[in-house]
């Protein structure tokens, strides 16, 4: 079995986007044999697979345990009509170019595309196409796990593995639901003078139905604040009927589109942000509570965010999500603070976390519940 044991990997393992916990393991796993990972599920020890790395808070860590690498199991095995069957550690990037040759797309996307299939599916992954199709984890067909117990089995979409965090087994392959794939869209981005008038369109926008894909956005920008709507259309539809200041309006490919924040990446990284600490809060509110929450955070401070830091707004629809759990009512928000802090500045991240403890009591005062909250 090959584990990995170096200072080096250890100290990778470590590490994750959040770097905010740093627990060590006593080994990494690396391997693309299923069966080298069965075997090592059936040993006393603590197991945690590990994927891109982007968890916050230390979810993919194991102190004193091992950390499996899956990155490694990253194959697109088939890609049919309806669906694609893939490795859990493929990222999302991975998939759309084996689909998009063919027309075809998963329904919805996170924002970020290098994540991995196991990954989100292990929290959800929710997106602004939610409102129309729920969450990833809502477009699973089949899904290979490795039970605790090391027992390889293969179920539906509604098994416990789904949105479990790892708890209940590792995702080793997915049958994803496919979609026709527009060649183009219509990308509007929708300026407004205040968070409230911004979710009084996503309202709108949510009931009517005609739009693609909706995600609010809270951003300092040149020492001004913006509320700013991403309103994206596959086919053309109409801004009748909406309250925004006023707008930009771009015909892109869908791949420009869905690949947006590759660009960005690069710039983080050029600023010493991408390896910073990341104290983001991610929570679900309820559509009566979200212009208090989102009013609460329009009040905070340009400190708390840095230069790239924002605030992410989705609109969902509860029917059609169904492994998250959810507050109560029809309509909720995904509403997070992404907040950026240099490495150097522990005073900042400290005060950033303690933005999150005051926003985060406000969302489940109200009725709101986490999403991505630490195990």
């Amino acid at each position: 079995m090959p584990l990995h044991t170096d200072e080096a990997t250890l100290r990778w393992a470590a590490q994750d986007y959040g770097d905010l916990v740093h627990h060590r393991p006593a080994a990494v796993l690396r391997t693309t044999d299923i069966t080298e990972i069965s075997a090592l599920l059936r040993e006393n020890v603590l197991v945690v697979p590990r994927g891109a790395g982007h968890s916050l808070g230390g979810q993919a860590q194991a102190p004193d345990g091992v950390v499996v690498d899956m990155t490694a199991l990253h194959t697109v095995h088939e890609v049919r009509p309806d669906r694609v069957i893939v490795d859990a550690g493929a990222k999302w990037s991975d998939v759309l170019r084996a689909t998009l040759p063919l027309g075809l797309t998963p329904p919805v996307l996170t924002d970020y595309l290098e994540l991995t299939v196991g990954g989100t599916l292990s929290v959800g992954g929710l997106g602004g196409a939610s409102h129309h199709h729920g969450a990833q984890t809502d477009n699973v067909l089949a899904l290979d796990v490795l039970r605790p117990s090391g027992e390889l089995v293969t179920c539906g979409h509604t098994d416990g593995a789904l949105a479990g965090k790892g708890r209940h087994g590792i995702v080793v392959r997915a049958t994803l639901r496919l979609v026709p794939a527009p060649e183009t869209v219509q990308w509007h981005k929708l300026r407004y003078k205040s968070a409230s008038e911004l979710v009084a369109d996503q309202r709108v926008l949510v009931q009517a139905g005609s739009f693609d894909y909706v995600e609010g956005q809270l951003k300092i920008r040149n020492g001004r604040r913006v509320a700013e709507l991403e309103a994206v259309s596959y086919r053309g539809a109409s801004l009748d009927g909406l309250e925004f200041e006023d707008a930009d309006t771009r015909i892109t490919s869908y791949w420009d589109f869905v690949n947006r924040l590759a660009v960005g990446e690069p710039l983080l990284r050029e600023a010493g942000l991408w390896d910073s600490p990341h104290p983001w809060c991610n929570l679900l509110v309820p559509d009566h509570a979200v212009e208090e929450v989102l009013q609460h955070l329009e009040c905070e401070g340009p400190e708390l965010y840095s230069d790239f830091g924002l605030v992410l707004a989705y609109p969902l629809r509860s029917e059609l999500i169904r492994a998250v759990e959810l507050p109560e009512g029809e309509v909720v928000f995904l509403v997070a603070a992404l907040r950026y802090a240099r490495g150097d500045d522990p005073t900042a991240v400290n005060a950033m976390q303690e933005a999150n403890d005051v926003l985060t009591e406000l969302a489940l005062r109200v009725g709101g519940t986490l999403y991505l909250a630490p195990l």
